[in-house]
């Protein structure tokens, strides 16, 4: 997976050529205040969803008499004692979030506004890396952005719902023994589908308008801060339209300097008659 990072010419950029390390940043860190804003799940909202949605499924015969009256029980309950627990949990994912480490990169070295916003306006430079995630001390986990118009609702009630369905309705008249084992088999890969689609929403919900990004992030849930590479993939440095001879050179002398790296440079030129860029090899 080719990822690219565009910076300025600067200490910081050129410590990335000469020390191998790059650097992961908090979510606080971001330009975009909309980011990491994703409504945390509500226990209380989502298990009167929860509810509404059995009182349907009993009518048309899912859920029997005596499953039903158990499930509204259960729903009740939660409803009602919900709310104590939704400041500790809403603190611990606060809490998780502070810990992790998002590498920003785009799939593309090419994109106009991405030179002029993160390259100095296309006086800088665009790192390429080849699996980046796998070179990374420890390995990180790539997520691609998921541009929305919307935050995605983690209060839906639907894997719920399909726990229950499967448990009260399809798999019932298991042996009791089977019917357990069943039963805590699903409720763990639910538990494990539901934290995914939290954690996941939360890190890569992104406003649709930033699309021309085209990002992806290597996500550390233990770790911000610089993270060493395999210098050996680093793989290519495209110059901004605008960077000047000095910035240039000081580049490629920082480079060939690091004996592990074997880099191909690029320029970035406008393409004749169209609002593109046109990259050539140097």
């Amino acid at each position: 997976m080719r990822g690219y990072k565009y910076r300025a010419v600067n200490k910081y950029s050129l410590d990335i050529l000469e020390s191998n390390n790059i650097y992961f940043s908090r979510y606080t860190d971001f330009n975009d205040p909309f980011e990491f804003s994703t409504p945390f799940p509500n226990v209380v909202n989502m298990f009167a969803r929860v509810s509404e949605k059995i009182d349907f499924l009993h009518k048309t015969d899912i859920f029997d008499a005596t499953s039903y009256k158990h499930l509204k029980t259960v729903c009740e309950n939660i409803i009602k004692n919900g709310s104590a627990t939704l400041e500790t949990t809403h603190k611990s994912i606060r809490e998780k979030l502070e810990k992790v480490g998002i590498c920003s990169l785009s799939k593309v070295n090419d994109e106009i506004l991405m030179w002029s916003h993160y390259a100095d306006n296309h006086k800088g430079f665009c790192i390429g890396f080849d699996d980046l995630h796998k070179n990374t001390k420890p390995h990180t986990k790539p997520l691609p952005i998921n541009y929305k118009t919307n935050f995605t609702d983690l209060d839906d009630p639907e894997l719920i719902i399909n726990f229950y369905t499967d448990i009260f309705h399809k798999f019932k008249d298991l042996p009791k023994a089977a019917w357990e084992s069943k039963r805590a088999n699903l409720a763990r890969k639910m538990t494990f589908e539901d934290d995914q689609r939290g954690g996941i929403s939360i890190l890569t919900d992104k406003y649709k308008k930033w699309e021309y990004e085209q990002e992806f992030r290597l996500i550390d849930e233990r770790y911000f801060g610089l993270k060493e590479f395999n210098p050996s993939c680093l793989k290519s440095i495209t110059f901004g339209l605008r960077a000047n001879i000095e910035d240039r050179e000081n580049v490629i002398e920082t480079c060939k300097k690091n004996k592990k790296m074997n880099v191909e440079f690029f320029q970035a030129t406008k393409a004749h008659g169209a609002f593109k860029l046109e990259i050539i090899k140097i």
